[in-house]
């Protein structure tokens, strides 16, 4: 908001929450969001099992950043044993992954939103991921990038 005398004052309740989310976005298959209150490697296992059960059939390449939860050994056993296969990019590099433009939109829907709770803001986080997830605009320059022989993904 704007105004000429600087009076204007927006007051908007933040609300914490104790959990972390953790977002895949498909390019083809299901997208996924998962909440889990630490990001170690049991819950990044716990995130791909859920990957893997939202998409049972097909490889998944799983685009991630750097962090050592997605490096621990017991993280690339059970990735190895569901069939999906990280992808890393370069540290400091988050416009090489797909998510990043996703994520941005979302912060933007959410911005303006006053939650009434923990609980209205998870749902809405979920659905607008969802619903955000099943555009591939997102990830138009990666496509064209990366995959710049595929003609149209479905």
């Amino acid at each position: 908001m704007w105004s000429y005398d600087r009076t204007v004052q927006i007051e908007k309740p933040l609300v914490t929450v104790p959990w972390r989310s953790i977002g895949f976005y498909a390019l083809t298959g299901n997208s996924v969001i998962t909440y889990k209150e630490r990001l170690v490697k049991e819950t990044i296992v716990e995130a791909l099992e859920e990957i893997r059960e939202q998409n049972p059939r097909g490889r998944i390449l799983l685009v991630a950043d750097n962090y050592g939860s997605h490096h621990a050994k017991l993280t690339q056993q059970r990735a190895d044993e569901l069939g999906i296969e990280f992808v890393f990019i370069p540290p400091y590099s988050p416009t090489l992954n797909a998510i990043e433009p996703l994520w941005k939109d979302l912060k933007r829907e959410i911005s303006p939103t006053i939650f009434e709770g923990k609980d209205h803001f998870r749902e809405f986080l979920s659905e607008t991921f969802l619903r955000l997830s099943q555009r591939l605009s997102f990830a138009v320059d990666w496509i064209e990038t990366f995959l710049p022989d595929i003609q149209v993904l479905q």
